[in-house]
């Protein structure tokens, strides 16, 4: 059934669909799409979006009345899932425009949504860690070393983040917590090629889904968005 909404409440729903979608890491013209859609499929005239990784700013337009509304997104992480989610509930959106109430308790089922129980994302860590360890030349100690070196950095990363919510010095944390594990390894089996098992735990550290949007964001000609990213990344 295709209800009718406020030019407020399409305004709510178009930058909160926006703003959930940025915030997981999903790239500019992803978001810059499904708002305008979202906003057209109400019956809107004109939608103007702009964004970037920190902020998005919506114009939308009915009969020469034109109404505005920015959000500031500081807090950033990446759940594949919750974009995967949200851009289910956009399409859904922009088919059968449901109620305002529909969609609003559809984003909040969304962002309470939890994937992975924390101790999946541990181990995940750890072989990781292992795994590289191996992958850039390392042996069976250099395994365990990048495994149990992963684990810490999974809890130390989670523990300041929760407190500094800022993904800079949540990684400057987890990568000195890698170097002194690996070190002190090194001290009880001194053959432990550190080299190798600090940049395999090193390498859940890596930005790879922001260097892969920076790339999409450069082909769609999102150059700003992706100048912004290109500095994230490199100073991750």
């Amino acid at each position: 059934m295709k209800h009718t909404l406020s030019h407020r409440e399409i305004l709510d729903l178009a930058v909160g669909i926006g703003y959930h979608i940025l915030k997981y890491g999903g790239e500019i013209n992803r978001v810059e799409d499904t708002v305008m859609r979202i906003g057209l499929a109400y019956g809107m005239d004109f939608v103007h979006v702009f964004a970037i990784a920190s902020s998005i700013v919506i114009t939308m337009e009915k009969d020469g009345v034109s109404l505005t509304q920015t959000r500031r997104v500081r807090a950033c992480s990446t759940n594949l899932d919750k974009v995967d989610c949200f851009n289910a509930l956009s399409r859904r959106v922009c088919e059968e425009t449901p109620s305002y109430q529909t969609v609003q308790e559809e984003i909040k089922a969304i962002e309470g949504r939890h994937l992975y129980p924390s101790w999946v994302l541990v181990l995940a860590y750890a072989i990781i860690g292992g795994s590289f360890s191996v992958f850039f030349g390392g042996g069976i100690p250099e395994f365990l070393a990048g495994f149990l070196a992963g684990i810490l950095v999974r809890l130390v990363v989670t523990l300041f983040h929760s407190f500094l919510k800022s993904p800079f010095f949540s990684n400057v944390a987890g990568s000195a917590a890698t170097v002194i594990l690996i070190k002190l390894f090194s001290l009880s089996y001194p053959a432990l090629n550190t080299e190798v098992a600090t940049i395999g735990v090193l390498m859940n550290l890596v930005p790879g889904v922001l260097l892969t949007n920076c790339i999409r964001d450069f082909v769609a000609t999102d150059y700003v968005a992706g100048t912004a990213k290109i500095i994230e990344a490199f100073f991750t």
